[in-house]
């Protein structure tokens, strides 16, 4: 597990770090905690957030904890954030950034524990979202969560993949090759000749159009809108 805290007491930042070290001992695993001491730190060296997980305490200097989490879920919808604190009055702004847990300090083993168990086991499930992609002339491989991608597009002799970190990865593929590479292939759908979108992302679909939830709308063609239309009710019926 790739872990980012940001905490700005010195002491207490490294005994949580301690902590993880010893859970991951007694689960066999491994974990990389990455310490910033401020909020404004954070930002400063992560432009798209490639953690498993990020730990914010709340009273920091200038920006608190709460607001970077905003920050944060202004790029990334569904990076798990877990407030680390002594305060308990932010406890309903931790419910609006989707805060998977609200830890109160003293932070004891067991419930440290607890959560990093059910992180674990969520990084084990998505390791099968994992989609391996050949970039640039030199052969790099790169991983990426197949659920990253918002919508894969053709420009010119190359394919384009449009990541909810709002980066974009550029491959000398033809879009039916990287489709056919994908393992999610209930996500991905064609709504038009050179686009193919993930349904998770789209919040409306009309005849000429299909709008995503950040705003980017994408065109859809007269042959492709019957099985957009169909793909994008069925998956969130099975949502419910």
């Amino acid at each position: 597990m790739r872990i980012a805290y940001c905490e700005d007491e010195t002491a207490q930042a490294e005994l949580v770090r301690a902590m993880i070290g010893q859970w991951a001992e007694s689960r066999q695993t491994t974990a990389e905690v990455i310490l910033y001491e401020s909020a404004e730190e954070f930002l400063f060296k992560n432009e798209a957030f490639s953690y498993d997980v990020v730990f914010l305490d709340i009273a920091m200097r200038q920006m608190n904890g709460v607001e970077l989490a905003r920050a944060i879920r202004e790029k990334d919808k569904k990076l798990p954030i877990a407030f680390l604190t002594a305060d308990r009055t932010f406890a309903i702004e931790g419910y609006e950034v989707r805060a998977v847990r609200y830890l109160l300090k003293p932070v004891t083993m067991d419930k440290l524990g607890s959560l990093l168990d059910e992180l674990l086991e969520e990084c084990e499930d998505d390791a099968e979202d994992m989609v391996c992609i050949t970039v640039g002339e030199k052969g790099i491989v790169r991983k990426l969560a197949e659920s990253s991608i918002c919508y894969i597009e053709v420009l010119g002799h190359y394919t384009q993949l449009h990541l909810n970190d709002s980066s974009a990865v550029r491959i000398k593929e033809s879009l039916a090759a990287v489709a056919a590479e994908l393992h999610r292939k209930e996500l991905f759908v064609k709504c038009h000749r050179s686009f193919v979108v993930n349904l998770s992302y789209v919040e409306k679909i009309s005849r000429t159009e299909c709008t995503l939830s950040d705003g980017t709308a994408l065109p859809v063609s007269r042959s492709s809108y019957q099985e957009l239309n169909e793909r994008f009710i069925q998956y969130y019926r099975d949502m419910i």
